[in-house]
């Protein structure tokens, strides 16, 4: 699925020198945050959802503190309350002008600022907060959305169990009436003191911001499942035995095969997408696992586009897919239609056509439609894709620019990627695809060669002496430096740290689940992290 050589190609006509101007998102690592910070994966994974900026000098300045307005604009969001809909009322000295209005009514109505008050009705929102005062506000967003019983019980009688078993040394320094909410927000994990004290009369620092919001919403969401789709292709025998771990499988034993004009098929038996020996085993697996199955349809030949406007090869191209989804044998519940290379807008119209075509001859038969990112592939029309198709899948990856080594997936350009299609394509059908692979670049005597190395090499590479390894930010993808005869090698990774802050991405937005490309591809590790995941 989506081949690099078009997407490079398109990437070039947006790019001069630097990739990075072709995106709208933050694709360089903040000057004063160092890899030994204990803080930066909180930092960029909000920065990759757009919810905490740096300043123009390419810091984050993690010292720097915090006023009231600015925390509750970080606060309301992570909250993902609904702001189209602002409230009628704010405090006084909050007018609808204010950039920070919406989130400073949000939080006014729901009475999580009630306390900041004074008697004129004032919030003071240029004050620096403190981190009693954060506490209290998680704590009362928090004990709000549980039930009755659970919020008498605890402001009742558990929160003095709570405050005597943290025993903090400035405990008689805290706001009695606000003591019960600062608990709850200790008692979730969502703030915690030293063995100093809670030192709740301390303004909050950007980066315990930061830490504070990342939990909150990372508790919130570790609640939240996902539908998961493998898909089985090329070499992916090996996985047979993960079935169980998935909601889906996708087998990609297709593709469509237009060999001259009024002349198309669907081809099972030539390529690397074939019905290969032996299937019955997976189709098996699946049903045994109770799995929704379906037939990946995959073209992505420069003519595409000259189907599109080809009804006469569609009709045979159709009718022969109808044969092979309709087989008992295979038993498949749909398709997914995996067409890649619509750069032009001009063939937006003729791909909706078809698939409404498509639709219409196979009208019991679970559609999914397979897209690539906007930016430059503009022959998608995702509101009509989205419209009919049951299933949308997002192929966030292959950003791939070698010149200024942007890798696969970095995590700011997935997050943007899903926030654009969101506006045309509903949450409930989208799915976040992500494709399992690295990137390597090799420098040697003034020349750069670029490589996607097999993942039982990188996996080598890990294990192997010599090599220097981190999690790189703002990308979110692991980091191989080494060097040996040929040079010195940067490789970047999707391992499961990255795939694990993908799925948490997916949850954020509320998606339908994640595909995985492919499973043959996927290491124990990350068949590890499903299973943590389904529970």
């Amino acid at each position: 699925m989506l081949r690099r050589t078009a997407l490079a190609a398109a990437l070039f006509m947006l790019v001069s020198t630097d990739c990075a101007l072709a995106y709208d998102v933050p694709l360089q690592p903040f000057g004063d945050i160092t890899n030994e910070a204990w803080f930066q994966d909180e930092v960029y994974s909000l920065s990759a959802l757009g919810m905490i900026d740096g300043y123009p000098d390419g810091t984050y300045r993690p010292d720097g503190m915090l006023t009231r307005e600015a925390f509750l604009k970080l606060f309301v969001s992570a909250q993902r309350v609904d702001l189209a809909a602002l409230p009628a009322a704010a405090p006084s000295d909050v007018k609808k002008d204010r950039w920070s209005y919406a989130y400073v009514a949000a939080a006014y109505e729901r009475q999580w600022i009630d306390f900041m008050l004074d008697d004129s009705k004032t919030v003071d929102p240029e004050r620096v907060i403190t981190r009693e005062e954060v506490a209290a506000v998680a704590g009362k967003a928090l004990l709000g959305a549980e039930p009755a019983e659970e919020r008498s019980l605890w402001l009742e009688e558990r929160w003095k169990e709570e405050q005597g078993s943290r025993a903090y040394p400035d405990s008689g320094a805290l706001n009695g009436s606000l003591a019960p909410y600062i608990y709850y927000a200790v008692n979730k994990g969502v703030m915690e003191g030293d063995q100093a004290g809670f030192h709740p009369k301390q303004p909050l620092t950007r980066k315990e911001a930061a830490a504070i919001v990342y939990r909150l919403l990372d508790a919130q969401l570790a609640k939240q499942k996902l539908a998961k789709t493998g898909f089985y292709a090329i070499r992916s025998y090996p996985a047979l035995q993960r079935m169980p771990l998935l909601d889906q499988v996708t087998f990609g034993w297709s593709h469509l095969e237009y060999s001259a004009p009024g002349v198309a098929k669907l081809n099972t038996e030539t390529t690397e997408y074939k019905i290969p020996s032996g299937w019955e085993e997976a189709v098996k697996a699946a049903d045994d696992a109770r799995l929704h199955k379906e037939l990946m349809v995959y073209y992505g030949d420069s003519n595409l586009k000259e189907f599109l406007r080809d009804e006469a090869a569609q009709g045979s191209f159709i009718e022969s897919l109808k044969k092979v989804a309709a087989d008992e044998r295979y038993g498949f519940d749909g398709i997914c239609m995996d067409l890649e290379g619509l750069l032009e807008p001009a063939s937006a119209a003729d791909y909706v056509r078809f698939l409404t075509r498509l639709k219409e001859h196979l009208p019991k038969t679970a559609l999914t439609v397979a897209v690539q990112p906007d930016y430059y592939y503009k022959g998608y029309d995702l509101k009509e894709i989205g419209r009919l198709a049951d299933t949308v899948i997002l192929m966030a990856y292959n950003f791939t620019h070698d010149s200024s080594r942007l890798p696969s997936a970095p995590l700011p350009l997935v997050a943007d990627t899903v926030k654009r299609t969101l506006a045309y394509v509903p949450k409930e059908k989208l799915v976040l695809g992500i494709s399992k692979q690295a990137n390597q670049w090799v420098a040697s005597a003034g020349q750069t060669q670029s490589y996607n190395p097999e993942i039982a090499e990188v996996e080598k590479r890990l294990a192997a002496p010599g090599v220097t390894q981190y999690l790189s930010y703002p990308y979110g993808l692991r980091r191989l430096e080494f060097q040996d005869e040929r040079g010195a090698h940067e490789v970047f990774y999707e391992d499961a740290s990255s795939i694990g802050k993908k799925l948490w991405l997916a949850k954020y937005y509320g998606l339908k689940g994640v595909s995985l490309w492919y499973m043959g591809n996927y290491t124990e590790s990350d068949w590890q992290l499903f299973k943590k995941e389904q529970g």
